[in-house]
């Protein structure tokens, strides 16, 4: 995916992160408190933000895609499900719900989901990534290693649109000679604050969902 930068004064400031420090106590605490619920409960499971603390954490594309990443990181999808577009949550379920259907014998959709057909046409889109992802890694140590053990950090946004902006951010593999590589995270913000709209880790999430998917027909 090309960098849409037009120059380098375009780069925004990035938002605080554990790595450059925070600014003041107030907002340490508020990170520390949103990394607490994202990453607690069941492993599949976290409680949801409330409204109003969901659009102020991620008032910046900067904070809704470290949120994002220290979710992934932890293997919470619950939690990194409250990151994402919708669009982008609606597309995985299609997706399930594509793969599913292609099973005469319902065993893929029973693997993915635990439900019936009718169950998972009701499901939102959230839990159907949620429940999906989680089915899928569960059975892929090795991806599930390459998820949680790096470092993310976010540099700073593009802006686009008023509405629209790609975060860069640098990933580190923690194995020794790993070589940092920049990605870009595509965001879209809406009513509740920004979202991730797609990234790498949803492709590779995507498309080892469609190959998992495949293996087990």
């Amino acid at each position: 995916m090309a960098t849409p930068f037009r120059s380098r004064a375009r780069l925004s400031p990035p938002a605080p992160t554990r790595r450059r420090g925070l600014r003041g106590r107030r907002a340490g605490g508020r990170w520390a408190v949103a990394l607490l619920l994202a990453t607690a409960g069941l492993p599949r499971a976290a409680p949801p933000l409330e409204a109003q603390a969901l659009a102020e954490l991620t008032a910046t594309p900067e904070a809704a895609a470290e949120l994002f990443l220290r979710s992934v990181r932890a293997i919470r999808w619950s939690a990194a499900a409250q990151f994402i577009d919708v669009g982008a949550l609606d597309r995985f379920r299609t997706t399930v719900t594509m793969i599913a259907d292609a099973d005469a014998s319902g065993d893929v959709r029973d693997y993915l989901t635990g439900v019936d057909s009718a169950t998972l046409a009701g499901l939102e889109a959230a839990t159907v990534f949620d429940r999906a992802i989680g089915a899928m890694i569960d059975d892929m140590p090795g991806l599930m290693h390459a998820i949680f053990d790096r470092d993310d950090e976010v540099l700073g946004h593009v802006p686009e649109d008023a509405d629209g902006a790609h975060v860069v951010y640098r990933t580190t593999a923690r194995i020794s000679g790993a070589v940092p590589e920049v990605k870009v995270m595509q965001m879209r913000r809406g009513a509740a604050g920004w979202r991730v709209l797609w990234s790498d880790e949803l492709e590779v999430l995507d498309a080892a969902l469609r190959g998992v998917a495949r293996g087990r027909r």
